[in-house]
């Protein structure tokens, strides 16, 4: 049982021990995920299979609503989900930052009515633009039907009008279909047997990166792919690009999170120029790394709208602040699983998600506006450092004096044991070149730069070559100063004058039983060989 059961359980103790040990944010979670049980009827910590039920169940949604004091602009069974429940191991499952998703949502606003959510997920990108506009229609597509009964209670219990579409984005492989319309407090639910044709005006997507998938035959019936270049087999990523596309309006926007890899790949190279030569590319921006808590992919928005004559490019990698979050650990064997991570993520600042949103400016080391001509000469690689102008770095430095000061202190310290050694021995030890070197050094005009600086260098040769046969002197040449080789070599030498002690020792035993019996014999006589 884990710490944080037996918290719940009402074990003090462990409780005690979870919040000694940094674990405060975990019991609280714990808490909530006791509330959420019992506010489901989970049996066997299965959630996933109580909640289909609760979001048709206006009980259960009052309940939740309540628990949550009335702010749904946090998904807390997200949190729930991605501590708990999340496959890390196989499907490497994550969910999207809430700050990430912001962006989303505002980068994609327009006078639109209609949102369309690709890959939706439990909809922590639908959630977000929610918060930002609470009216509008969502359409929701998601391939895991094990995610869709979350997906449909976080709409329900923020009564929103729209659709969920339990269908493979790629293959148009539709499996179960449901609408939902505004209640009194919350969304009515109901299946039906067709999906709506959807033409949105903002969509917003942060689809499984990098996966395999093979291009619908025959190509010229799939208005998505017919007469454009077709991604590679090996990688989805723009095939989810080109299938939301194909479903915005002339008006529209959307912004897709992908693998940074989709900006400059050869195998992709003939779609990023489809889309930048069409003027569908509005926007690129380079998102911090450590934004996800399962996977250190580094990734990018994309904005596509029709009609663009330049890009604006942005890097965010230096802008970013922390965050301090909890992860289950899912790594690894059985020992890791119920084990605590504290991770530190990148977060984006509302201050920094409006620049992104909002005019390009020329700023060096984090936006440019560039037109396609220039995309063009480098051949539409579009990775921002192509094109943003580097960062001019104040260079700072401590005052010349602390410098030379550490720098005599090291050349005082390194100075402290002095060796004389005849040359001979000096090239047999591995000394000679090191002498050398040094020798060199300081008549190389060290003592030129300090004085240029108004300061003066105290380095002294600590090798010095003889020509006196076999000769290996080591001195101490500072009366103040013990060098710090000496607590390394004293405790050897005291090891090595042990040694030599019980080497002596046993010889002399060995000596002694060897002439006990002679001189017991009298063959040898100490006195006679004393004074012959």
């Amino acid at each position: 049982m884990t710490e944080e059961k037996r918290a719940l359980l009402g074990d003090h103790e462990a409780a005690k021990r979870l919040t000694d040990a940094g674990g405060g944010e975990i019991t609280e979670l714990s808490k909530l995920k006791q509330k959420i049980w019992d506010i489901f009827a989970v049996q066997d910590d299965d959630l996933l299979s109580a909640i289909m039920p609760a979001a048709t169940n206006e009980t259960a949604l009052s309940e939740y609503y309540e628990l949550v004091s009335g702010d749904l602009s946090t998904d807390e069974l997200q949190k729930i989900f991605q501590y708990y429940y999340a496959d890390r191991k196989e499907k490497m499952q994550d969910y999207t930052p809430a700050t990430l998703a912001k962006l989303c949502a505002v980068v994609t606003e327009t006078d639109g009515n209609t949102v369309y959510d690709l890959c939706a997920g439990s909809g922590a990108l639908t959630i977000q633009k929610w918060t930002e506009s609470p009216n509008k229609m969502f359409i929701c597509e998601e391939l895991d039907e094990r995610v869709i009964p979350l997906l449909l209670f976080n709409m329900a219990v923020r009564n929103m009008t729209g659709w969920v579409i339990n269908r493979n984005a790629l293959t148009l492989e539709t499996k179960l279909v449901y609408r939902l319309e505004n209640g009194e407090r919350f969304s009515t639910i109901r299946k039906e047997d067709m999906a709506p044709e959807i033409a949105a005006d903002e969509i917003i997507s942060n689809p499984p990166y990098n996966i395999k998938w093979d291009a619908p035959e025959p190509l010229m019936a799939d208005n998505r792919f017919s007469g454009k270049p077709i991604p590679p087999s090996a990688n989805a990523n723009f095939a989810f690009v080109l299938t939301a596309l194909s479903r915005m309006k002339e008006t529209g926007r959307c912004a897709f999170i992908l693998p940074c890899g989709c900006l400059s790949s050869d195998v992709e190279s003939e779609v990023r120029e489809y889309l930048v030569s069409g003027g569908l590319v509005e926007r690129v921006i380079l998102m911090p790394d450590k934004m996800f808590e399962s996977t250190s992919i580094p990734t990018c928005v994309m904005v596509f709208s029709h009609g663009n004559k330049t890009v604006k490019f942005y890097d965010c990698r230096n802008r970013a602040e922390q965050e301090q979050r909890d992860q289950n650990g899912q790594f690894g064997g059985a020992s890791h699983e119920n084990r605590t991570y504290h991770k530190t993520v990148n977060v984006l600042p509302d201050a920094l998600i409006d620049e992104l949103c909002g005019e390009c400016l020329d700023i060096a080391g984090f936006s440019k506006e560039v037109p396609v001509s220039e995309i063009l000469e480098q051949e539409y690689i579009l990775v921002p450092s192509r094109y943003i102008k580097l960062e001019e770095k104040k260079e700072t430095h401590r005052p010349y004096a602390d410098i030379m000061d550490d720098i005599n202190r090291v050349a005082r310290e390194r100075a402290v044991i002095k060796i004389t050694c005849n040359e001979t021995l000096a090239k047999q030890l591995g000394l000679y070149e090191v002498a050398q070197i040094e020798a060199e050094k300081l008549d190389d005009g060290l003592n030129k730069t300090f004085e240029l600086l108004g300061g003066k260098y105290d380095g002294k040769r600590y090798i010095t070559l003889s020509k006196n046969k076999n000769e290996f002197k080591v001195e101490n040449q500072d009366k103040e100063i013990l060098s710090s080789l000496v607590n390394f070599f004293l405790p050897m030498w005291k090891q090595h004058i042990f040694y030599l002690n019980q080497e002596e020792n046993r010889l002399l035993a060995e000596l002694r039983d060897a002439m006990l019996p002679e001189l017991m014999s009298g063959k040898l006589d100490v006195e006679k060989e004393a004074h012959p």
